[in-house]
């Protein structure tokens, strides 16, 4: 699979494994950023794992409506961050909206 970020650059992201699907994601969007990889965490954890807001909030410390706007900012920048690209899905060009 692969995105482009708003700038236009391609990123192909791997399909061996979680190692190097958490590289990339370190390497074009996280970083070094704490507050990023805390709202990552969070979101594995509610679409990944399942959990509750309110157990979450019990492991970050925080109630769960601030637990659904980190949520809510998070999956925002991703989407904001990275875009399908046309040939992830197939289509040409001319087929691909935003």
């Amino acid at each position: 699979m692969s995105v482009a970020k708003p700038n236009g650059t391609k990123v192909v992201l791997p399909r061996t494994g979680a190692d190097e699907f958490w590289q990339t994601v370190h390497d074009h969007y996280a970083g070094d950023d704490a507050r990023k990889w805390k709202y990552l965490a969070m979101l594995a954890l509610r679409e990944n794992a399942g959990w509750p807001l309110d157990r979450i909030g019990n492991v970050f410390g925080h109630p769960k409506g601030h637990i659904t706007r980190c949520l809510r900012r998070i999956k925002e920048e991703l989407r904001g961050n990275f875009r399908r690209s046309p040939d992830f899905l197939e289509l040409s060009d001319d087929n691909f909206e935003l």
